[in-house]
């Protein structure tokens, strides 16, 4: 199928594999080719086949099970996270503009959560929200912080907000540690715990429009920090 005259046949490999995955002819979970049926397929050598495979080992993709193979990851949500920091540290990025993409998606995921949340989603929110509450220290209670936000925005069932605000889940966490800072230096600890607490209670009772309200008031609360 291919020719392996060149020396960057792997390319070629790795091209394919991307087509199947579009064609949805590999999806998530499922078990790859061995190298020598790829290898056979593609008309490429072994050694091609498995640069291609490291390559998506880099890159998160693919998990090797022993003694059984390689097959695509079932929990694609996290892997996004560290190639992105890297295209983002590299651009350039600034925090003004990790606010922005902030402000823009967190009031619609909060909306989109309030209506499509699960019973379990619902559960893993209220731990999140009395660890939240109980935390001593204000690095625990940013943690707990960004998970909160990242539970609700799994919740929105919206794969592309979703896998957005997870790229850039390194960088979220800076900044909320930093917004967190100044708020409690200025107004102190209620004023977090009182939007947090509305938050969660809209979408704890399925509430859309109190849900997108609340969280307004909070992307507000942070525009006013953080200018």
């Amino acid at each position: 199928m291919f020719s392996e005259n060149s020396n960057k046949a792997y390319h070629q490999v790795i091209a394919y594999l991307i087509n199947q995955i579009r064609e949805q002819r590999i999806k998530k979970g499922d078990k790859l080719p061995t190298e020598r049926e790829l290898s056979v397929s593609l008309n490429v050598s072994r050694a091609s086949v498995r640069e291609a495979y490291k390559v998506f080992h880099a890159l998160g993709l693919v998990v090797n099970i022993p003694g059984s193979g390689t097959y695509v990851r079932e929990e694609v949500d996290e892997w996004l996270s560290e190639p992105m920091e890297i295209i983002f540290k590299l651009s350039g990025i600034k925090m003004e503009e990790v606010f922005e993409f902030r402000k823009m998606i967190e009031v619609e995921t909060a909306t989109l959560a309030a209506e499509s949340i699960t019973e379990l989603e619902l559960t893993q929110l209220t731990e999140c929200y009395e660890n939240l509450l109980n935390a001593e220290s204000e690095i625990e209670k940013s943690k707990y912080d960004k998970r909160f936000h990242y539970i609700i925005a799994k919740a929105s069932k919206n794969h592309i907000i979703f896998n957005s605000y997870n790229a850039m889940s390194s960088m979220l966490e800076v900044f909320t540690y930093d917004i967190r800072a100044t708020v409690l230096e200025t107004e102190g600890e209620e004023i977090l715990q009182k939007i947090h607490d509305e938050i969660y209670r809209a979408i704890m009772n399925r509430d859309q429009e109190n849900a997108r309200k609340s969280m307004k008031a909070h992307m507000n609360m942070i525009s006013k920090y953080f200018q």
